[in-house]
């Protein structure tokens, strides 16, 4: 959620109360923002992306030929790598997130496999070289079970020598001043208000969406959406990483190659499966 492109935004005072009190099911992530997604996200230069992970494959001396790529959304993260010749399978939450990664992939005669799959509950009858996670995938899950859960998942996914590449946020730090704050996007075909806070208590960045998108007869549909990401320091994903079997090689700060300091607000972790724990 944090790749979205500020500079489309401008800030609005105040906070909205209804949105906190819509139906949980009008507020199911990624369900009618999948249609806007790929607009919102624009900036985002996921050929870049592509580079970058390909950096880290050759500092660590990898050449994988098949990819998983979880929390995979609208295909945006991989379609540059089905285009460079990568066997890929991406895997989503979100059915209506799919139904357009599909038709992307379509669209430019690329052959990607799209899977709806829970991150807590990965099962698939075969192996990768390489599993990819960014864009917070991993700070949607809410608790430290959830996330060992995924991990474990990825850990039975990966081929002997394999590598989990994976990004997480530090919503904390990206909140410093524990103040709501509140954007709004007026697009063409769309009107979106983007209202966020940091909750210190759960740890938790909350962002509640309502958009409203003009539709045939110049009519326009409004929903809303509830999305959560969790805070999860450093040290408590590297032992999780242990426990489920892995064996972390380098944090770096994402799109970075320099090892990670303490404060930065998005870290970017690489790992392979323990041999010793076969």
């Amino acid at each position: 959620m944090n790749g979205i492109k500020k500079s489309r935004m401008s800030p609005m005072k105040g906070s909205r109360s209804e949105n906190k009190a819509a139906p949980e099911g009008r507020m199911k992530p990624y369900a009618g923002f999948a249609g806007i997604y790929d607009r919102i996200m624009e900036g985002v230069d996921y050929e870049g992306w592509a580079d970058y992970i390909e950096s880290l494959l050759q500092r660590f001396n990898r050449q994988p030929r098949s990819l998983l790529d979880l929390a995979c959304g609208t295909g945006s993260s991989s379609l540059p790598f089905a285009a460079r010749g990568y066997r890929v399978t991406g895997l989503d939450l979100s059915e209506e997130m799919l139904q357009v990664a599909r038709a992307k992939a379509a669209a430019a005669g690329l052959q990607v496999n799209f899977c709806r799959m829970d991150l807590r509950e990965l099962r698939l009858a075969e192996q990768y070289d390489l599993a990819l996670l960014f864009q917070d995938g991993l700070n949607y899950l809410l608790t430290d079970k959830e996330l060992l859960q995924a991990f474990s998942g990825v850990r039975k996914l990966l081929q002997p020598g394999g590598l989990f590449i994976f990004d997480l946020t530090r919503p904390s730090l990206r909140a410093r001043n524990g103040q709501p704050s509140v954007y709004w996007a007026d697009e063409e075909d769309f009107s979106l208000i983007w209202e966020s806070r940091y909750d210190k208590t759960t740890e938790t960045w909350e962002v509640f969406l309502t958009v409203f998108e003009i539709e045939e007869g110049g009519l326009y549909r409004k929903f809303q959406e509830r999305h959560r990401e969790k805070d999860y320091p450093p040290d408590l994903v590297c032992r999780l990483l242990e426990e489920a079997g892995f064996r972390l090689l380098e944090i770096f700060p994402t799109f970075r190659l320099a090892p990670s300091a303490a404060g930065e607000p998005k870290l970017t972790f690489v790992a392979e499966p323990n041999p010793t724990m076969d």
